[in-house]
């Protein structure tokens, strides 16, 4: 068999693979417009994009009220090498991001979608969506924070009672709310810090009537600092009154129980 045969189904192979996003096919669903990489898509990760909304959108709305009625564009890759390839230029440790760029709400996913990962960036769009080109004045705690506790209560039914995992160990507020995990930083430490910071941002949510949160993030918007938005929303003193609130608030072990990883 001639060789330009045998070459033939592999550069027609090479050239699908490597079709820009302008190429791919689209669907739309009830709240967000999917771009797929992969001819054959899966209905599976339509219907489960769609139930991860509707977990979100009562956590919210009162920060994206957009959300009912605009639909998010979802970049949904081939494969990890296609999304570090893809037009959002990722970092190479990223498993999924947002964008509000080029005027486009969007995330970038891979298939086969991935739960936590989606529930964790769209959380991060609709609240950044809300603080818009003001995005420097939502503080890290709060972003990680609430993104990593939804991402936990994604697709359950979660009860508001719910106070969280027991902590094996926290940081003083002053050092915890200055600070954002680099990547290069010790991994114990890197998640120790993202689940206190889900567990504060629960307490805000959980531990306070809902319709406060709106309020607390306008008042971070309007450019008041974090100890005047906690008094003008909470009433609390001062950032040491904030962080013994929560200490009492957070769950613990049991006196004389150990703490386990499965507690982490």
């Amino acid at each position: 068999m001639p060789v330009a045969f045998l070459l033939a189904p592999m550069l027609a192979a090479a050239v699908a693979y490597a079709r820009p996003e302008s190429e791919w096919g689209s669907n739309t669903t009830s709240h967000f417009t999917i771009r797929h990489e992969r001819l054959a898509f899966s209905l599976g990760d339509h219907n489960l994009l769609e139930r991860i909304y509707s977990s979100l959108s009562p956590e919210l709305q009162g920060v994206a009220p957009w959300m009912d009625q605009e639909k998010v564009v979802v970049y949904l890759y081939e494969d990890h090498d296609r999304y570090l390839q893809g037009r959002f230029k990722p970092p190479a440790w990223s498993g999924g991001l947002f964008s509000l760029g080029g005027g486009e709400r969007a995330v970038a996913l891979i298939e086969p979608v991935d739960t936590a990962v989606a529930a964790h960036e769209l959380t991060h769009l609709y609240l950044h969506s809300y603080f818009g080109d003001d995005a420097a004045r939502l503080p890290a705690w709060l972003d990680e924070g609430l993104a990593s506790m939804l991402e936990n209560e994604a697709l359950a039914l979660p009860d508001p009672r719910d106070k969280g995992p027991v902590l094996a160990s926290v940081l003083p507020f002053e050092r915890f709310l200055e600070v954002r995990p680099r990547q290069d930083a010790p991994g114990a430490w890197v998640s120790a810090w993202y689940r206190q910071a889900a567990s504060v941002a629960r307490f805000l949510k959980r531990g306070h009537i809902e319709a406060k949160f709106p309020e607390f993030c306008a008042a971070l918007k309007e450019g008041k600092d974090l100890p005047a938005a906690l008094s003008k929303v909470y009433g609390y003193d001062d950032i040491a009154a904030f962080e013994a609130a929560w200490d009492r608030w957070r769950p613990r072990k049991p006196v004389g129980q150990p703490v386990g990883l499965d507690d982490r």
